[in-house]
């Protein structure tokens, strides 16, 4: 065997190792989130929570569940590609998070922070889908 063809296989080998290191880090990981949002929902059923945080934590659940739900479809084998669907899903999200700014922005008469950095990137994001 030439040292290219053991040098190869090494690192076939090392690669597939980290796969599975990764494969199984990310199902640990997931295994203890779920475990602690079911924790979770026990606090939140006593109420007392503020509700622009509990806003934030349902956006950023729903954020996880629908890429999760994405992935599984991607790994049933949906012929869509993964980076395809993710992307139609940050879609619909910055969709409803634009409409939901503005009209919290009518509503409050105030110079916020980063306003310009908003504007400018919508202008980017105009310029580009005006050119697909």
């Amino acid at each position: 065997m030439t040292d290219a063809v053991a040098a190869s296989k090494m690192t076939d080998a090392a690669l597939q190792q980290a796969n599975q290191a990764y494969h199984k880090q990310v199902s640990d990981q997931i295994t203890r989130v779920t475990g602690e949002l079911r924790r979770m929902e026990d606090l939140l059923s006593a109420g007392l929570v503020d509700r622009r945080v509990l806003t934030e934590f349902r956006h950023a659940v729903d954020r996880v569940r629908s890429t999760g739900w994405q992935v599984e479809r991607w790994l049933s084998g949906d012929e869509s590609s993964l980076s395809v669907m993710l992307v139609e899903d940050r879609i619909r999200l910055a969709t409803r998070m634009v409409a939901q700014l503005a009209s919290e922005a009518a509503i409050v008469d105030k110079d916020f922070t980063g306003l310009r950095a908003l504007k400018d990137s919508i202008t980017k994001l105009e310029h580009v889908l005006e050119n697909l």
